[in-house]
């Protein structure tokens, strides 16, 4: 394997990585290798690259689909990465079986399967990215399915050179026919999968069929579908910018929740606000898998009916609402908290009360100013206010002896002037001595059993968990 320093691939490898900045000199890269001329290349153009000397690790997962070929195929890589004196990581898994744990396709779960392998060899080597051997063929053919299935411009614009999760992809620019004549020159040896031909997958039909079909209007049709792929990338990564900003202005994030401003999204274009919605759903639950068009559009009409308290339900268990100023995505559990269950409190320590909340209750010095105080925290004497207390959700009707007030105001008044979502009330924890209440936790103190300069005893209360519940918004 003498390595040849005029190869054009090398060169052209070198571009793409000084283009995109893939990698640096030195870097530890993960190089996913199937055992098929495309990785087998990428492996060999990776470890001869004379401009940029890298620290390699070989990685390769059984999909165990094609029984004694699959061995063969894992075998090869590790055979071959010892030739390279290289590191080699293999798993087996099941990929039929998660296929039906997912409800996925053999292809969508085999591609998440490999990812999180690569992924997992990632974190464990710290190494700076993950090289898979996608080249301008396969962006083709990518630019077709997405075609073929609808896709907007996000899914037009395929493959990236460098994803945010590490993945490189160098040989975007090199077709299929380019890399097996390398591998020819250089005496590679590598596998063919049998799969490959097989015409019930999608890329094959796509890859046997429809491209020689449209070769013979355009000889050149891969890279002509490449170059658009390329184009739509370079304009998504602009559009991506002018909706991270947008985004940053309009959204609040809370623990399971991500609320809009209905009166900024309506500021912008529906293209804009399509991307909004997309961006938050993403950022919800880390992936837009089982989320099509038709979600980000329902959003949109939700949003346009305008009447509070309107829902919808979206896959995964997100559930959107519109309030009085922001449309909320969330999941049902943050949305349909578990009521606030009765809880006696027999002296100071700390007590669960369900949804993500518990109270403490300590011992202090202090001397509160009442005025400069966070809703969440509030101080009780407890000579005025002996034990037990008991927390509870609030009675129809019930009213509070307001601090700084005379006379007294319903609590759910008091809930409606704030904007309390009527859905998250039950959960909220009413403190009362002897029935008395004291302190609606995290919204309002009471004039009763007040901390004062002359308190022998003071206690501390303080609600935790408060700011992950989606109340003022």
């Amino acid at each position: 394997m003498a390595l040849n320093p005029t190869s054009s691939l090398h060169r052209e490898i070198a571009s793409a990585i000084r283009q995109f900045d893939l990698c640096r000199p030195g870097d530890r890269i993960i190089v996913a290798v199937s055992g098929g001329a495309d990785s087998v290349a990428l492996l060999d153009l990776l470890a001869t690259q004379p401009e940029f000397p890298l620290q390699l690790v070989v990685a390769h997962l059984n999909h165990g689909l094609r029984s004694s070929e699959s061995d063969q195929d894992e075998q090869f890589v590790q055979q071959l990465a010892a030739k390279y004196g290289l590191t080699c990581e293999t798993e087996s898994c099941d990929v039929h079986d998660l296929a039906r744990q997912q409800r996925s396709s053999l292809e969508d779960a085999g591609r998440t399967a490999r990812y999180d392998f690569f992924q997992r060899l990632r974190t464990s080597y710290q190494a700076s990215a993950i090289a898979v051997g996608h080249h301008l063929d396969d962006q083709a053919e990518t630019f077709l399915i997405r075609l073929l299935r609808g896709a907007g411009t996000t899914g037009l614009a395929s493959m990236a050179p460098r994803t945010a999760t590490g993945i490189i992809r160098p040989l975007l620019n090199i077709s299929r026919q380019e890399l097996r004549r390398y591998c020819t020159e250089r005496q590679l040896p590598f596998r063919e999968d049998s799969s490959n031909s097989d015409l019930s997958f999608l890329r094959n039909r796509i890859r046997h069929q429809l491209l020689p079909l449209l070769t013979g209007y355009n000889p050149s049709i891969s890279q002509q579908l490449a170059t658009t792929a390329h184009l739509l990338g370079e304009d998504e990564t602009l559009l991506d910018h002018c909706t991270e900003a947008v985004f940053n202005q309009l959204a609040q994030i809370g623990a399971g929740w991500i609320a809009l401003s209905l009166q900024g999204v309506a500021a912008h274009p529906r293209a804009l606000r399509l991307r909004l919605y997309r961006r938050a759903l993403q950022t919800l639950r880390g992936s837009l898998q089982r989320y099509e068009l038709r979600h980000f559009l329902l959003l949109d009409d939700l949003r346009q009916g305008n009447q509070t308290g309107t829902t919808c339900n979206l896959p995964d268990r997100i559930e959107a609402m519109l309030t009085g100023r922001h449309l909320l995505l969330a999941q049902q559990a943050v949305l349909h908290p578990s009521p606030l269950q009765v809880l006696q409190l027999p002296g100071p320590g700390t007590f669960d009360l369900g949804n993500g909340l518990n109270l403490t209750i300590s011992s202090t010095n202090a001397v509160p100013h009442w005025h400069q105080l966070p809703p969440t925290t509030c101080y009780v004497d407890p000579q005025l206010a002996p034990f037990p207390w008991v927390v509870r959700p609030y009675a129809a009707g019930e009213r509070l002896e307001l601090l700084g007030m005379q006379g007294s105001r319903r609590i759910q008044d008091i809930l409606t002037d704030l904007k309390i979502p009527r859905h998250l009330r039950p959960c909220l924890p009413l403190l009362c001595q002897d029935n008395r209440p004291l302190w609606l936790a995290g919204i309002r103190r009471t004039r009763h059993a007040l901390v004062s300069a002359t308190s022998s005893e003071r206690l501390q209360v303080t609600l935790n968990g408060f700011e992950k519940l989606p109340l003022f918004i």
